[in-house]
């Protein structure tokens, strides 16, 4: 089951960068070197970092040629699919990061001799050393060998030559778990990059078009109402605690704001079987009420639009919860992959803050 829940991102990507092999036009192996450092965002893992972050990658890329509709409005990206390899710096307590993931490209200028680009990553990652109660129990980072992998850059590239083109920019590489096993810190890597790329051939074949596509018209309401329902695992601290299943039903009304982008107005219920726990532990409410249990909040969102996938960002306020520990906001990421007109897979992570709380694995539909 823990396999299940962290490939599934990888799965929801491949399916959106795969949807037609007849909309890209070159192909190019990009490979680049990156140099960072792990940002101790809890003072109780600054001991856990030693030395600074060096790690390369490998890149499978795809140019697409505006064949379907999403490819002509975000400007022709490139699409593909990336291996990365760091040393986290620390070989005895951390170990190496390895992630493997489809990504998007996303052009923000139209020049055509230097680029300014946005790529988006979403996979699987492996952390080689995580917490062991007996062989790793300092590691108070990460508590799983599997984890999610998410990868978000900003490049520049320019092409020297015909074949050839290099980049250079900034970027930032999580992995975590979604606290389905503890600990589960989260490793946050900013890092600076450098690459070249070799363009090897074409690809589309001459004389055939993709299907048209309308995912973007559909995705184009002005306003419509989606409900989500969703669960996930949660695994109390101290690690190797009991695992607990986490239930969300969410609603919402949402505006577009053209094909790219849209926003939301909606509501959150929450009902997680650990609080039970935490409550007879730390009497923080009374378990005799069920009630006091569930968890209801307001949250406000955005998605960028790609395609049949939206990449949601979220924040919401509790107005009503009786836990006292979590504060008031929670906030939710993920991704969400349109699979008809009204049927969508939602793979999300709530969390507090920083703070991951569980993953959000579920179906919504669209009114």
């Amino acid at each position: 089951m823990k396999r299940i829940i962290t490939i599934l991102p990888v799965l929801i990507s491949f399916a959106s960068i795969g949807q037609d092999s007849l909309s890209t036009k070159k192909l190019f192996i990009n490979l680049s070197g990156h140099y960072g450092f792990i940002i101790p965002h809890h003072k109780n893992m600054e001991y856990l970092i030693k030395r600074h972050v060096f790690a390369g990658e490998l890149d499978y890329v795809f140019q697409t040629n505006g064949e379907k509709r999403w490819e002509k409005i975000y400007n022709h990206p490139e699409k593909g699919l990336g291996f990365y390899c760091a040393d986290l710096g620390n070989p005895d307590q951390l170990g190496e990061a390895l992630g493997l993931f489809p990504f998007i490209n996303l052009q923000l200028n139209s020049s055509k001799k230097f680029k300014l680009c946005f790529r988006v990553g979403d996979g699987l990652g492996i952390v080689t050393k995580p917490y062991n109660r007996i062989k790793n129990h300092k590691n108070n980072i990460n508590g799983s060998m599997l984890n999610t992998f998410i990868s978000l850059r900003l490049n520049s590239v320019f092409y020297p030559w015909k074949n050839i083109r290099m980049e250079t920019g900034i970027g930032l590489t999580h992995l975590s778990n979604g606290a389905y096993a503890t600990p589960n810190l989260g490793i946050n890597i900013p890092t600076i990059n450098i690459g070249l790329s070799v363009f090897q051939k074409n690809l589309a074949p001459a004389g055939k078009t993709a299907p048209a596509d309308t995912a973007n018209k559909n995705n184009s309401r002005k306003y419509f109402i989606m409900a989500v329902v969703a669960a996930g695992p949660n695994q109390n601290s101290p690690p190797g605690g009991k695992t607990y299943g986490a239930y969300t039903f969410y609603t919402g009304v949402w505006r577009s704001a053209g094909e790219k982008s849209r926003f939301c107005l909606g509501t959150d219920a929450f009902y997680e079987f650990s609080n039970i726990y935490y409550a007879i532990n730390d009497t923080l409410y009374d378990t005799s009420k069920k009630i006091n249990t569930l968890q209801l909040g307001t949250r406000l969102g955005y998605e960028l639009v790609i395609g049949k996938v939206s990449l949601p960002v979220e924040m919401g306020y509790y107005w009503f919860s009786k836990i006292t520990t979590i504060g008031h906001f929670y906030h939710r990421i993920g991704i969400r992959y349109q699979v008809s007109k009204h049927i969508m897979i939602n793979y999300s992570l709530r969390t507090h803050w920083v703070t991951a709380e569980n993953l959000e694995i579920g179906l919504g539909y669209k009114f």
